[in-house]
């Protein structure tokens, strides 16, 4: 026995498709049935007319219109002996490729971002983010620091309260942008206080 893909669906696409949303019901039936078909043979579905009349319950002239219709718009290809479905190529391809299912990762180019996968691109920042020494924080923050006035203690309990609590700010919430959030934090640190000289 074969393992069959199995693929992930996307109902809110579906619903919303530029392509599906004018469809009748018995037209986005009878695609839904053909791309279950498309992923069963390969995307090479051998047509069944007699088959199909008797499973989907239609006469012959509503499926010669209903065809028709996914056809002019882009959404089935028909030839003599088969029926094509363009927009699961993609998936069935990786399957021919070795992939057990989903769509296989791209492989990253030489700078690491050009055909990353969105998990991928999302690593790739979370090593860009990363915490920095305690060195970078402050001279960071004497920087940008304006007519700020914040003392140094101040801004070492922000830092190891951050590193404390896994990178995450006061509200639990991830630390994404250290240099932002370092910025929007320095009007709040106390004050360094002033030393009167004589």
């Amino acid at each position: 026995m074969t393992r069959e893909l199995s693929y992930t669906w996307y109902p809110k696409d579906w619903t919303y498709s530029d392509s599906t949303f004018s469809l009748s019901l018995a037209e986005r039936g009878a695609y839904r049935e053909l791309i279950d078909l498309a992923m069963m043979s390969d995307n090479n579905i051998k047509p069944e007319w007699d088959v199909w009349l008797r499973k989907w319950n239609t006469s012959e002239s509503e499926i010669v219109d209903i065809m028709a219709k996914l056809e002019s718009k882009g959404l089935i290809q028909i030839s003599d002996d088969k029926v094509f479905i363009p927009s699961v190529e993609r998936r069935i391809s990786s399957k021919r490729n070795g992939s057990k299912g989903g769509l296989k990762t791209a492989q990253s180019t030489a700078n690491g971002t050009a055909n990353d996968t969105p998990k991928e691109k999302e690593k790739e920042k979370e090593k860009v983010n990363i915490v920095p020494v305690y060195d970078d924080f402050f001279n960071y923050a004497l920087s940008k620091k304006g007519n700020l006035n914040f003392s140094h203690d101040a801004l070492r309990l922000k830092y190891d309260s951050w590193v404390e609590n896994g990178w995450k700010d006061g509200n639990d919430k991830k630390i994404k942008n250290w240099k932002t959030k370092l910025l929007n934090s320095l009007p709040y640190l106390k004050e360094r206080k002033q030393i009167n000289r004589i």
